[in-house]
């Protein structure tokens, strides 16, 4: 196709030499990035460094939103920054792409509303874009605060957490009301348990033997003070006849006294006793034992299961980081200065290539790209009319050539036909005539 904005020579050049190697420019590089026709831009070479800056400004971003993955990967996965700069580069590039199209989209000279908006959604695009791109460099430049910050918040929940486990795991007796539990809850053993119950019983036991020896101890000493009393004359109003000598009221109470002590074995009660408080005693030498060992039982399972937690710790992700970033963002307003500060510069660099295209209007390339896209479709549209109509023709000829072809075959196939007729009746003239002579002559 002949080249409309450079004439027929241009053309002719272009394919004299379709292999020429073009020495090596960093503008051309940059413009790259821009999308812009080489050979367009050619006849109007003073717009050059403004593709130039706009690819500068591509290429820029496009580093930029490498450089911030590669903060972002490492922040997530704990390997060499060598081993992610390839997905950091193809990042970088996938950016420069989709800001190559968002200019190249706006190439031309056309105008009304659906340029504008076509603008306003390119410009949310790339503040879309510039705000990933922000987000990561800004978690990448507050590290190590972002860090201290989560390592405080983790210690305050591990110590949390300890206390919790403490608090509903006493040593002594059940866990405090009001608290809850349901997930803090350890096994430290039942030997303490069991043996606590056994000192329950035996503490009633003891209780209602130590009950009983007082209670027969009192009334033996009341029985044993009337028998005295009236044994030997004293004499209590209503009580003693105050007759000293073995009489029939002192053998009386002699007998009250003698029945009690036989029916009532003080000193095997007392024996008794004893051997309760003694049990109880060693009850309580095993109780000791017991809850020292399940006091280490569970510092030894509240200590696993801190330990448990702060494994758990180790690594900090960036959605940790994110959040932390929110929080410090909260309590320092230089940090959220500088947060939305990263965020603005980087959301302004990845909408400037648009904005400055949008601000430039329409460039002399624009109306010739504009030439170039309208005389192509043209050469196209006529190319297209000529094959089809050249195609159209090759099968109009095949057609006449087809019905003479059908045309002679009808003719020859009717006077083969009609041969065939006069041969049958020539044939049939034959036969009667052949027939007409056999037959015999009447006279």
């Amino acid at each position: 196709m002949v080249d409309i904005l450079h004439g027929p020579k241009a053309a002719q050049q272009h394919r004299r030499h379709p292999r020429r190697r073009e020495r090596p420019d960093l503008g051309r590089f940059f413009r790259r990035f821009t999308g812009v026709d080489e050979k367009i831009l050619a006849s109007v070479p003073q717009e050059r460094s403004r593709y130039t800056s706009l690819g500068g400004i591509v290429a820029s971003t496009a580093l930029i939103a490498g450089a911030s993955l590669l903060g972002a990967l490492t922040l997530i996965f704990p390997v060499s920054s060598l081993y992610l700069l390839p997905v950091a580069a193809l990042w970088g590039l996938n950016i420069a792409n989709i800001d190559r199209f968002l200019i190249t989209s706006l190439a031309g000279d056309s105008d009304g509303w659906s340029r504008w908006g076509n603008l306003l959604v390119r410009l949310a695009l790339a503040v879309v874009i510039g705000v990933f791109i922000a987000e990561p460099l800004t978690l990448k430049l507050f590290q190590e605060r972002l860090d201290r910050q989560i390592m405080a918040e983790r210690d305050q929940v591990i110590s949390l957490t300890e206390s919790r486990y403490k608090q509903c795991n006493p040593l002594k007796g059940p866990a405090p009301g009001g608290v809850d539990c349901a997930d803090f809850i350890l096994d430290g053993g039942d030997q303490a348990l069991a043996v606590e119950g056994n000192m329950t019983q035996r503490q009633s036991v003891l209780k209602a033997a130590e009950d009983r020896l007082a209670a027969d101890t009192q009334e033996e000493e009341k029985l044993k003070g009337r028998r005295d009393r009236e044994c030997y004359g004293l004499k209590v109003l209503g009580q003693t006849t105050g007759v000293f000598g073995n009489g029939p009221e002192c053998k009386v109470r002699k007998n009250e006294f003698d029945t009690f002590v036989a029916n009532h074995d003080i000193p095997r009660q007392r024996a008794e006793v004893a051997r309760l408080k003694a049990e109880l005693g060693s009850l309580a030498a095993d109780r000791a034992s017991a809850e020292t060992e399940r006091a280490t039982a569970l510092s030894k399972k509240i200590t696993e299961r801190v330990e448990e937690k702060k494994r758990a710790y180790t690594h900090i992700g960036l959605l940790e980081r994110w959040e932390a970033l929110g929080t410090v963002a909260g309590q320092s307003g230089m940090v959220n200065f500088a947060h939305w500060l990263l965020r603005v510069i980087f959301v302004l660099l990845d909408c400037m290539p648009i904005i400055s295209k949008m601000l430039n209007g329409k460039t002399e390339y624009d109306r010739l790209l504009t030439q170039e896209l309208r005389a192509g479709s043209a050469c196209h549209e006529a190319e297209l009319n000529f094959t089809t109509r050249q195609r159209t023709g090759e099968y109009e000829i095949k057609l006449r050539e087809e019905e003479r072809r059908l045309k002679a075959e009808r003719g020859r196939i009717d006077r083969d036909q009609r041969v065939d007729e006069a041969s049958k009746d020539e044939e049939i003239d034959r036969l009667a005539r052949t027939f007409m002579s056999s037959m015999p002559t009447h006279r």
